[in-house]
């Protein structure tokens, strides 16, 4: 009896299939697209993980151009008649479904992906849902600027439309500084390969302030739920605490499941859930994330695929596989929606100081895996290597997932890991790398 086929559409920013191919290839026969854009020592690891699918049955099909990635998708599909198409990363995440819807699989309909990528899109179909939403305005052009230094309320956020990793997101303190930081949001979105094709507009938010009374016990004043949607209704897997943001918005961690009390987080939940109705989404993970203020919890985005390291994360802190469950979803088949926690999972990211850094000092990667609690090293940013703010998140010192039986422990590990302490780091020249 033939095994049913699954068609994975992979590239970086998502789980490494190292993690979650072992799994898949034990339910399903594989074919896999994989977008080749990394260095070469990444580039190594990917190709040897994904050729474990051709070596159980499968077809393995490289694209090193990101444009490229849609039409090497329908072709494997069409020419291997997978049942389902699934991917767990944002850089090829909804070319895999809206291939999949129009090829009659399971999948989120094409509006619904419009809306889950596009913020612009979002924040209309929230408050068309009756959901509290910041104000937001377009800047396209230089004309949209100067409208917005003489009518905007400020401090305010500007952001791309579609970004990743909170790149080129700036606060905007007063109306003199939108010019600058709009010329610099838009160089660093055009120059950034992994969105600069969708030429997305930037976008001037309304501030959303926390409530200091949810920033406590070493928590930051947001969190993150995690979902797999099933016939358009959301069931929760986790939530996630989040470390607080470095200036201007850049992440330091989160935690799963979360540090403070169920009831602290009942309503974002609830609210979470009436967002997935308003966005149209019936399909698949998401990864939404909200904001706790005074007047209550808030919907910053949600995103419709999985958080980055929530899958290791999940498997660590409960046996769950986020990856299977989603591809059998895929498939049709049933999934498995209940967690149970045993232990924390964090993924940690401690960044420097806000600016261009050289890092002077760092940890190996050896020396990571040896504290206590560490269970998976992602990257360790190399002495002589440049940081910079701008690039959002991205900018962190290091990546890693780390397990814990008490809360103590992670955040004695976080504390312990960025700067000072692991790394140090003095101010770079003001020119900036391009973002690869």
């Amino acid at each position: 009896m033939s095994r049913t086929r699954l068609l994975v559409a992979d590239a970086p920013g998502g789980p490494h299939p190292s993690l979650y191919l072992p799994s898949l290839l034990r339910e399903f026969t594989v074919d896999v697209v994989w977008l080749d854009v990394e260095p070469p020592a990444a580039r190594t690891l990917r190709q040897a993980a994904v050729q474990a699918a051709a070596e159980a049955g499968g077809t393995v099909t490289a694209v090193t151009d990101p444009s490229a990635i849609h039409d090497a998708v329908a072709r494997v599909q069409q020419s291997g008649g997978a049942e389902g198409i699934v991917a767990f990363s944002e850089r090829v995440v909804h070319t895999a479904q809206a291939l999949a819807w129009a090829a009659g699989l399971s999948a989120n309909p094409p509006e619904a992906l419009r809306i889950l990528q596009d913020k612009r899109l979002q924040r209309r179909a929230l408050a068309s849902g009756g959901l509290v939403t910041p104000s937001v305005r377009e800047l396209r052009t230089e004309t949209d600027v100067a409208r917005a230094v003489r009518e905007a309320a400020f401090p305010a956020v500007l952001k791309p439309a579609v970004g990743m990793g909170s790149i080129a997101v700036f606060r905007v303190e007063q109306a003199a500084d939108l010019a600058p930081a709009w010329h610099r949001a838009r160089a660093l979105v055009d120059s950034d390969l992994r969105i600069a094709h969708h030429a997305p507009a930037l976008l001037l938010e309304e501030e959303l302030v926390g409530d200091p009374a949810a920033a406590h016990d070493g928590l930051g004043d947001y969190l993150s739920v995690e979902a797999l949607v099933v016939s358009g209704e959301p069931h929760v897997l986790a939530v996630s605490d989040k470390l607080p943001l470095s200036s201007p918005f850049r992440e330091n961690g989160h935690v799963l499941p979360a540090l403070r009390p169920a009831e602290e987080y009942a309503d974002a939940v609830a609210v979470v859930t009436h967002a997935h109705r308003a966005l149209g989404i019936t399909f698949g993970a998401t990864h939404t994330e909200v904001k706790l203020t005074p007047n209550g919890p808030v919907v910053i985005e949600v995103n419709g695929r999985v958080g980055g390291s929530v899958p290791e994360q999940l498997r660590l802190a409960a046996d769950y596989d986020l990856p299977l469950n989603l591809a059998r979803l895929s498939v049709g088949r049933p999934a498995e929606l209940v967690v149970a926690f045993r232990r924390w999972a964090a993924y940690l990211t401690p960044q420097p100081p806000e600016g261009r850094r050289v890092v002077e000092a760092a940890p190996t990667a050896p020396e990571l895996r040896s504290l206590p609690g560490i269970a998976s090293v992602h990257h360790v940013a190399a002495v002589g290597a440049v940081l910079d703010s701008a690039d959002g998140t991205a900018s962190n010192l290091l990546r890693v997932v780390a397990t814990a039986d008490s809360p103590s422990q992670i955040f004695d590990l976080a504390a312990g890991l960025g700067e000072p302490g692991a790394f140090s780091t003095r101010p770079a020249d003001p020119i900036r790398r391009n973002y690869a």
